[in-house]
């Protein structure tokens, strides 16, 4: 039997479980750190009949799933209902399905769920300032509560994502929206400016690794995703020190650390999401 509290899971979706962008580029919101960059490394499927394509190729490549996101309005909402028919195609194919939809109520989150979406990756955040300075969303802090909510109700399972970057406040105040709900697994990302221009430095191994200690001091247990500053080569490691089990594409010189301090590795082909309900 292996020792689960030495196993580190190595989540490398690669192809096996493509990241698909409903908005090709365009994105709305504009986010300061962002500004649509991060959208150009996925694949653009804006319609049904792309989307489908997409599906039916990683179905032949022996793929398992999807990650299906996309720029949001000014709302912060990735317009993506249209598509509802051919998600639920695509789950009926036996792909596995990541939805990061933005702000979506009730109605929009049974829809999906209908369609047979279970995992929803939500961005959450609770810092006041972030959330209009550095998001550009009108929005009060509570209204990331409702969207938990509504993926509750719905039916789906939530998958928080933090970002490691935006100020300590914003970390503490989300961790303790997570538990005020009953979730106790989250994805933290580290801040990564897409951007020369842009005003935030990056999420440094001190900053990340501070994130992680807030979080798994509150009992959450954490997954480190994959947007994070690869040039910071010991942040993996750190993290793992301070109890990260889970690492979305861990780089060759954490997978050859992590063996070599007595630990095992099990890679998970999928988007780190799947494992981190």
């Amino acid at each position: 039997m292996e020792d689960t509290e030495k196993l580190i899971l190595s989540c490398v979706p690669g192809s096996s479980f493509p990241a698909v962008s409903v908005t090709g580029a365009r994105c709305e919101q504009m986010c300061e750190h962002c500004r649509a960059v991060h959208l150009r490394g996925m694949r653009e499927a804006c319609t049904s009949e792309a989307l489908i394509s997409i599906a039916e190729r990683t179905i032949a490549s022996g793929g398992s799933g999807m990650l299906i996101s996309g720029g949001c309005d000014r709302t912060g909402r990735v317009p993506l209902l249209h598509l509802r028919d051919a998600i639920s195609q695509i789950s009926s194919m036996g792909l596995e399905i990541n939805i990061h939809a933005g702000f979506i109520g009730p109605s929009e989150a049974r829809e999906l769920v209908s369609a047979g979406v279970r995992r929803f990756s939500v961005d959450i955040h609770q810092d006041p300032a972030v959330i209009k300075g550095v998001l550009h969303l009108d929005r009060p802090p509570s209204d990331y509560g409702d969207l938990l909510d509504a993926v509750i109700t719905a039916g789906g399972v939530p998958v928080p994502h933090l970002t490691a970057g935006l100020g300590g406040k914003d970390i503490a105040a989300s961790a303790d929206l997570l538990l005020s709900r009953g979730l106790r697994r989250a994805v933290l990302l580290g801040l990564v400016p897409s951007h020369a221009g842009s005003p935030m430095p990056g999420a440094s191994t001190e900053t990340v690794v501070s994130a992680v200690d807030i979080l798994s001091g509150r009992g959450l247990e954490v997954t480190l995703g994959c947007m994070r500053d690869r040039s910071c080569r010991d942040m993996e490691a750190e993290c793992i020190r301070h109890g990260v089990m889970r690492i979305a594409n861990p780089s060759r010189e954490t997978q050859e650390w992590v063996k070599a301090n007595g630990y095992s590795v099990k890679e998970d082909r999928r988007c780190c999401c799947m494992s981190s309900e």
